[in-house]
């Protein structure tokens, strides 16, 4: 076990991929995704009973071992895949990100029939993980959910509002008119 996670003092509790996601996908014809913030996952994991880490920094793992949907295997892509990641950034403590991380950690990947979760190698995000076993596990499904770029520092600010007691922006639409399509979803 890593000594940055011994050390830590997890923040939040977590939440199960469901509570992020979608429309019933055996019911839809196409995907659709709610449109969850960083502000709507930090509030989603703060009322869960789990341990959740957020973290910002930068992911490398090899982008092949990511699930793809076949149409010549359609189950080939229905269980997670598990696919080892080096991470290099920073934990938020109790007011700023302030930990410094570097180790392995495991990425989840998930799809909901053809579509599957995507992340690219080697960019900065900002996301939340869990505790698992000893081991840091962070979600990569479909429609986002867990994990937002970190390029511009915007969802590291949005999360530090939130966990200061600040305003916690939603992005959450008020109606199902709000729901984003995947493109391509439908075809």
């Amino acid at each position: 076990m890593p000594v940055w996670l011994q050390n830590l003092m997890p923040i939040s509790r977590p939440l199960l991929a469901a509570a992020l996601v979608l429309t019933s996908a055996a019911q839809a014809q196409a995907l659709s995704c709610v449109p969850m913030g960083p502000g709507d996952v930090y509030r989603v994991v703060q009322q869960s009973d789990e341990d959740f880490l957020i973290i910002e920094g930068q992911l490398d793992f090899d982008q092949n071992l990511l699930p793809t949907y076949s149409e010549s295997r359609p189950a080939g892509a229905s269980k997670p895949v598990e696919v080892p990641a080096q991470l290099t950034g920073l934990l938020l403590g109790e007011r700023i990100f302030d930990q410094p991380l570097e180790g392995e950690i495991t990425l989840e990947a998930h799809c909901l029939g053809p579509w599957c979760g995507k992340l690219t190698p080697g960019n900065r995000y900002l996301f939340f993980a869990r505790q698992v076993e000893g081991r840091v596990v962070a979600v990569v499904e479909p429609c986002g959910g867990f994990f937002f770029d970190a390029a511009d520092g915007t969802a590291g600010d949005i999360v530090l509002q939130c966990h200061r007691g600040g305003v916690c922006p939603s992005q959450l639409p008020d109606t199902m008119e709000g729901v984003i399509e995947v493109p391509g979803a439908a075809d």
